[in-house]
């Protein structure tokens, strides 16, 4: 079964922006931005960092700033070419079968091939052969980690624009998609999103964007409360079926919302931000925030408010939303 993101987790992988990258013309600000992310990890668990080898100065930088993680071992560098950071979708999934842990290695291709993919597409290949990866099964679907959002019991959110969209697996319609998920996976429920979008998102919608399991039974969600905001009707129809979905036993499911960020800009493109876009470690959650005061801590005490046995904390993601990801987005976690 597809685990729970809240689950013990032996470690969080993440990627590293070099200058081989697209982060090139901002390449300062997005590695000052992922080590605080990275050091932020590192206060709850480990952390595995994949580094691009062509890049050496990266590698200099990560651990020149990193040196207490490094000493107190809860830091470890893989030297693996990639073509992005957005470890969630190039990294496995992880299910629980007969006790162990297995990682499904699905094909990647750049969201759709609107990126090039060839190299993180390689990756958990890559780390499996370093012995850094036990147990890694490659599957025919495409599918990516921000795609998918499990409650660890049985039942899967997903969107219906990302699944379906023609470029990633055009030889299967939705009932075959869900199928071979249900099969894959070990889902007995998959409940497809077909409304809500974000500007600015290149995925086609990530659920991790939109709507996140805290729980078995409970759901955060964006809500947007301006209706002069173009994300408004989407969101609240978007709202309209979460309210509708139910649990294996037929019951529905505890909805929280989640604040709508004030519009970002970057070159007169708005950005897809988002609280939704949280990642659980172990003993915490960390949360994307964006230099939103009364937003930014909205979002803050609502999800602490949602989970009380653990510690709540912000990093500042506005960097990241620039190239129209978060934290989430940039994260695995590995069990």
């Amino acid at each position: 079964m597809l685990r729970a993101e809240w689950e013990e987790q032996r470690a969080v992988l993440v990627g590293f922006p070099h200058k081989k990258s697209d982060w090139k013309p901002l390449l300062k600000e997005a590695q000052k931005c992922m080590i605080e992310f990275i050091k932020q990890i590192a206060e709850f668990e480990s952390v595995w960092v994949c580094v691009d080898p062509r890049d050496k100065d990266a590698k200099k930088t990560l651990l020149k700033a990193c040196k207490k993680e490094v000493k107190n071992g809860v830091l470890r560098i893989f030297d693996v070419r990639n073509n992005d950071i957005w470890a969630r979708d190039f990294a496995p999934l992880t299910i629980r079968k007969n006790r162990q842990n297995l990682l499904m290695n699905f094909g990647f291709n750049g969201w759709g091939l609107k990126f090039a993919a060839h190299y993180d597409n390689a990756i958990n290949s890559s780390l499996y052969a370093m012995g850094v990866f036990e147990n890694l099964h490659t599957q025919a679907l495409i599918l990516e980690g921000g795609s998918i959002d499990s409650n660890g019991a049985g039942i899967a959110l997903t969107t219906t624009t990302c699944l379906l969209e023609k470029n990633r697996n055009p030889h299967l319609n939705k009932q075959e998609i869900e199928s071979t998920l249900l099969h894959t996976l070990g889902l007995k429920k998959i409940l497809w999103v077909e409304s809500g979008f974000l500007r600015g998102d290149d995925t086609d919608s990530h659920i991790d964007m939109l709507a996140r399991f805290v729980d078995e039974r409970t759901i955060a969600y964006l809500k947007c409360e301006d209706r002069g905001d173009e994300h408004y009707e989407a969101l609240r129809e978007m709202e309209r079926e979460l309210r509708g979905f139910s649990d294996l036993e037929g019951k529905a499911f505890r909805l929280i919302p989640l604040p709508f960020p004030k519009p970002i800009y970057y070159k007169k493109e708005r950005l897809p931000a988002s609280y939704a876009n949280f990642l659980f470690v172990n003993g915490g959650l960390i949360v994307p925030i964006y230099g939103d005061k009364k937003n930014d801590k909205k979002a803050l005490k609502t999800l602490q408010e949602a989970l009380p046995n653990r510690r709540v904390v912000g990093v500042e993601a506005t960097t990241l939303i620039k190239w129209h990801g978060s934290l989430h987005c940039a994260s695995m976690q590995v069990y």
